[in-house]
């Protein structure tokens, strides 16, 4: 985004115009304009220094902007869902760099009087440019907000200083100036934040503080996090709605599993079985979201000719995933998961008695999280060196698992962790979990291609020339994605050994030393 000074000009709308026009600023005519902000939830633009703005008037508009790069106009029929719904091209490219697969969608939304104005040399070239907006409003409000009417002037690449006088001479007049546009200031005034939310597992915490203190704070941050994704999992807004749901879930569980004698017993017992009941009912969706979000990089490779062959293969993953997020749909719209949430909520936020804390929960946080990331760390070894060729995959999920609750704990308590020996344990750690991690992928992609199989080979016979063709190449993807599964295994040990060294331990043992003080 061009670098923008905005100057608030209540009361001295003309007063602003005439003077850009004595400084040469050429203005047309006043378009009355609704302008819309949009980004992801989470804020990837904003955070990525970009805006894409929707600008209606007697046609829609996308206009997208970044620090240092070229300002890019598109037409659109109305406000897009997602970068899949922009038109091909480089503006196509650009958003969907960023936000991936997250929906679009309106942080600030703005009506006004909107007329563009430009500045050129001697040459005919453009050297700075001017949005006025007067009667301006912030839409969808509680109630009608009016604004101050605002004048923007925008830097143009390469002639930088030519602003210089441009924004003296608006000071002069008393003019507040902000270096921002109108929409970041319409954001502030409503109280949106635009970086968005952030599902952050971290927490400000103090390796001194009671663990019973430490371990509350953490759980309640998952807490927000799991409400925050509530709404967007059940409408579906987009798969990483999900993705952070489940996420939180899982983490609140090993939470919990590690605040054995630091939490009541009775509510860790109470709280894990709901958070295990809830948590399962987001696995199988977001496993089929994750296969047909990365179905064409599993089909492409087989050639156009095979892929054309599975459509009907991807098409009953679509109806089986619309189904089972039906199911969750029910699960998370139910008494009981409404009541786990209201009573874990409730529970976080109410004061606990010295009674009610168990013999650890009041020894410092980080020697108690020391211990748990040590033992986490130990079991990971111990259960990682009786992993063979010959041992059963489920063995090998098991280990994933582990290697899941050690890295939660590390994310979870990041804020007592030396930040150097950290990063270099943690990367260590990944490496091992990126190789699990494509093994159980490929592992549970070949199961439901297995399964998809025995029903159309139940459905269909032999004598039907598409259902055969289909099989094959429902084969031929089934054996590509074993292929990945046993590469993904056979890795494996040389990516154990990788992080069963002494230069993980001396990582880790930094770690330990910087939360014990």
């Amino acid at each position: 985004m061009t670098r923008v000074t905005t100057f608030q000009v209540t009361g001295q709308t003309s007063s602003a115009v005439e003077t850009l026009i004595e400084l040469g600023f050429v203005f047309g005519a006043p378009v009355a304009t609704t302008t819309t902000l949009l980004d992801t939830f989470d804020g990837r633009l904003h955070r990525a220094g970009m805006q894409l703005r929707m600008l209606e008037s007697d046609r829609v508009d996308l206009e997208l902007c970044g620090l240092d790069t070229p300002t890019a106009h598109v037409a659109v029929g109305e406000s897009p869902r997602g970068s899949d719904d922009l038109p091909p091209g480089p503006f196509r490219a650009r958003v969907a760099a960023v936000i991936d697969v997250r929906a679009l969608s309106p942080r600030v939304r703005v009506r006004s009087l909107r007329t563009c104005g430009a500045l050129r040399n001697a040459d005919g070239k453009v050297v700075s440019l001017a949005e006025l907006h007067d009667a301006l409003h912030i839409l969808d409000q509680p109630v009608r907000l009016d604004a101050e009417p605002t004048v923007e002037i925008h830097e143009v690449p390469g002639y930088e200083k030519q602003a210089r006088p441009i924004l003296e001479a608006l000071s002069r007049h008393s003019f507040e100036g902000f270096e921002t546009d109108t929409l970041t200031l319409s954001a502030a005034a409503t109280g949106v934040d635009l970086d968005g939310f952030s599902a952050s597992a971290t927490v400000p915490l103090d390796p001194g503080m009671a663990a019973v203190d430490g371990f509350r704070l953490v759980l309640a941050n998952l807490a927000a996090t799991i409400d925050a994704n509530w709404l967007g999992t059940l409408e579906q807004t987009d798969s990483e709605f999900l993705h952070d749901l489940r996420i939180a879930m899982r983490r609140t569980r090993t939470i919990l599993a590690a605040a054995k004698n630091v939490l009541p017993e009775e509510v860790l017992d109470h709280t894990r079985a709901e958070f295990a009941w809830l948590a399962g009912r987001t696995g199988e969706p977001r496993d089929l979201d994750v296969y047909l979000l990365e179905w064409s990089r599993y089909t492409d490779p087989l050639g156009s000719s095979t892929a054309s062959d599975l459509e009907p293969v991807r098409v009953l993953l679509e109806r089986h995933r619309e189904e089972v997020h039906t199911e969750l749909e029910n699960s998370l719209c139910s008494d009981r998961a409404s009541a786990v949430m209201v009573e874990w909520r409730t529970w976080l936020a109410e004061p606990l008695g010295t009674e009610e804390i168990p013999n650890r929960g009041n020894r410092p946080l980080g020697q108690v999280v020391a211990h748990r990331v040590s033992r986490a760390h130990a079991v990971l070894l111990e259960r990682g060196r009786l992993i063979g060729p010959d041992t059963p995959p489920e063995q090998v999920h098991d280990l994933r698992k582990d290697a899941k609750k050690l890295r939660y704990l590390l994310e979870c308590f990041g804020s007592l962790l030396p930040e150097r020996p950290r990063k270099h344990y943690v990367k260590r750690l990944k490496a091992l979990q990126d190789n699990l991690g494509e093994h159980q992928d490929a592992a549970v992609h070949v199961e439901m291609l297995q399964d998809i199989a025995h029903r159309f080979g139940v459905a269909g016979t032999s004598s039907n020339t598409t259902n055969f063709e289909m099989m094959v190449a429902l084969g031929r993807l089934t054996e590509r994605l074993d292929q990945q599964r046993l590469a993904a295994r056979a890795e494996f040990t040389e990516r154990f050994a990788d992080y069963d060294t002494p230069k993980t331990q001396h990582a880790l043992d930094a770690v330990i030393e910087g939360m014990n003080g």
